[in-house]
């Protein structure tokens, strides 16, 4: 069974990861913001059936709705948006690349919002991963850091990251009251209300050939309702633990698929700024592993032990 749920997850990390490519080849014919309003308009639309048939309760209670807005304005919102512009500037291959970031926001974040526990090793590893990111936007000439001179691409990526991290931190928190599948569903309803009044009128008036479609319905039916489906099995069955360890596949899955549709290269200085990244994002993770697998050891100890005095 775990066989499968792995199977599901490295799709996930496929359908995610293959989602830079499918963007940078719709850049060049439609505004970011209409992109993302074709993307999340869909994805509602398809959703809509699904979640009536999964959900016992669809409107979530009033607790919800501050933390459901957030989560539509930044993580269908403004993370698009940014991405959309990022791969505008710069190659599928960095967007993807830097995106390996997100767990590491994510994490960091959580540590000054909800005071989740931090490992020193794990701090290090997050100095590593950047310290990657950092050589690898500046294609290892540290000259470009003294002269401000950035792709504005990988900049908007990073932004990207940051607003990705505080996405989840609105998830954790609408996830307090909702399902996580509910709470997805409902910010993707708020992000498409906050752009509709802006967008309507490019909306309706988009045209695209035959391709355009294919990559507008595997942005919203492939890396965002199905991507999101198997990812909420897999957390379901093997926790977001073991999950998130599939993330770190996202990159990898973009440089090879921009590689093969693309024909996006890489310069030997962005390899080895890649590398690092992967190897801190990986190091961090396997950390956080043995870290949670110690505390829930030493819980389970200290239960035990208090059972027994009680006897």
């Amino acid at each position: 069974m775990k066989g499968f749920i792995y199977t599901l997850l490295i799709l996930t990390s496929m359908l995610w990861g293959g989602n830079f490519v499918a963007s940078k080849l719709l850049v060049d014919h439609a505004e970011p913001l209409t992109l993302v309003l074709f993307r999340w308009g869909i994805a509602i639309i398809v959703w809509l059936p699904i979640v009536l048939k999964k959900e016992r309760k669809i409107l979530p209670p009033r607790a919800a709705w501050l933390p459901l807005l957030l989560m539509g304005l930044t993580g269908v919102l403004l993370f698009n948006v940014c991405m959309f512009y990022a791969l505008e500037h710069t190659t599928a291959t960095n967007t993807g690349l830097i995106s390996a970031l997100n767990p590491i926001m994510i994490a960091l974040l959580s540590f000054i919002i909800y005071r989740d526990r931090l490992h020193t090793l794990q701090i290090v590893a997050m100095c590593v991963s950047f310290s990657g990111v950092i050589y690898f936007i500046l294609q290892g000439d540290l000259s470009r850091l003294w002269l401000m001179s950035f792709n504005i691409g990988d900049l908007w990526m990073l932004g990207s990251v940051l607003i990705w991290g505080i996405y989840s931190i609105a998830s954790k928190w609408a996830m307090m009251y909702i399902s996580p599948f509910l709470s997805t569903f409902w910010g993707g309803i708020i992000g498409v209300l906050f752009m509709l009044p802006l967008e309507w009128r490019n909306l309706i008036s988009t045209t695209g050939d035959t391709w355009f479609w294919i990559g507008i319905a595997y942005t919203s039916v492939g890396a965002t309702v199905a991507a999101m489906m198997f990812w909420n099995i897999g957390v379901q069955r093997v926790g977001g633990t073991q999950a998130g360890m599939f993330l770190n596949l996202n990159p990898i899955f973009t440089g090879v698929f921009a590689y093969l549709i693309l024909n996006e290269q890489m310069t030997m200085q962005q390899w080895i700024g890649a590398i690092i990244v992967l190897c801190g994002v990986f190091a961090f993770t396997i950390i956080g592993i043995k870290t949670t697998r110690e505390e829930q050891r030493r819980h389970e100890q200290n239960n035990a032990e208090q059972a027994s005095c009680v006897h």
